[in-house]
């Protein structure tokens, strides 16, 4: 018979997290510092929403806005999907393909004391969480777009990482001229 895995087992301790006016360059640094993909907006010890790298580059880089003009509160996903840490690893697998989230805050009597990432689940893959996982790398896949851009692209070189009016697709990356020469 498979043992059951608590969320509480594999969580990670303490959560980074911010306040809602934190400013969101603040924020990316506070995340770069931490090495963090997130962090948990808080209100006291209350949740009350997410801001990822997903919500960083979408909602503000690629917008083009200033990240010392715009709050988190303004950015953030909210509500925020959270999990008892009794819960089992399967019942928080399941709690992000219900939802869609890479990360659930834990919360006992809504405090937040910890957190769980789906890269966390595959911690538990050998107690048979296989068909989970599977479905979890599926989520993964479904969210990742390889169009080949056409023409020439505006944006950040992924080699060296300067801006460029120019960057073209070599070998799946965005290279600005300069990359593509080889003259980094």
């Amino acid at each position: 018979m498979e043992t059951e895995i608590a969320v509480r087992e594999i969580m990670t301790r303490p959560v980074i997290t911010a306040d809602a006016d934190l400013d969101i360059l603040s924020a990316a640094k506070k995340m770069g510092s931490a090495n963090v993909g997130s962090l948990i907006i808080v209100s006291g010890d209350m949740p009350s929403g997410i801001l990822t790298e997903r919500d960083l580059v979408k909602k503000v880089i690629a917008l083009g806005i200033d990240p010392r003009t715009i709050k988190a509160a303004e950015v953030m996903s909210a509500p925020v999907v959270s999990i008892e840490p009794e819960a089992s690893l399967r019942e928080a697998a399941a709690v992000m393909l219900r939802s869609g989230v890479k990360r659930l805050p834990v919360t006992s009597k809504g405090r937040l004391v910890g957190i769980i990432t789906d890269t966390d689940l595959v911690s538990g893959s050998s107690l048979g969480l296989s068909d989970i996982l599977s479905d979890l790398l599926e989520m993964h896949r479904e969210s990742i777009h390889f169009e080949q851009p056409r023409g020439v692209v505006r944006g950040i070189c992924e080699v060296c990482g300067q801006l460029s009016d120019t960057l073209e697709s070599v070998n799946g990356e965005l290279l600005c001229w300069s990359c593509r020469d080889g003259n980094r």
